[in-house]
């Protein structure tokens, strides 16, 4: 399907909600499987890092098989931001990102090293 005939993703009155209410703090969002967890969070990058201060933002998943389809996830959201991944045994994409999607193992390891 090309881009032009993808469905626009909306986020839920729920998740819209927990999106305002978070405003720029740091949280963590407890929600059953397929709540939209990673749209909330697309939807608080693309806002605040995206369109906001620039910053790069990470997201952490806890297997390797969930990074890419995390990064097409987000990268599907919120589009316009570049999203890279990063988790054991591939080279660190260096900081050229705006979103990093990593395991948290790999990140702990990729701070150790000098890039």
């Amino acid at each position: 399907m090309s881009d032009s005939h993808k469905p626009k993703l909306q986020l839920r009155k729920y998740q819209k909600d927990i999106v305002d209410a978070i405003g720029n703090e740091n949280v963590i969002i407890k929600m059953p499987t397929a709540s939209g967890k990673t749209f909330i969070a697309g939807e608080f990058i693309k806002r605040r890092h995206c369109e906001g201060s620039r910053r790069a933002a990470l997201f952490l998943v806890p297997a390797c098989d969930l990074v890419g389809q995390q990064k097409r996830a987000l990268k599907d959201w919120i589009g316009e931001c570049d999203v890279a991944e990063y988790m054991g045994g591939a080279t660190c994409p260096g900081r050229s990102f705006d979103v990093l999607v990593s395991t948290p193992q790999a990140f702990l390891v990729s701070k150790t090293k000098s890039y």
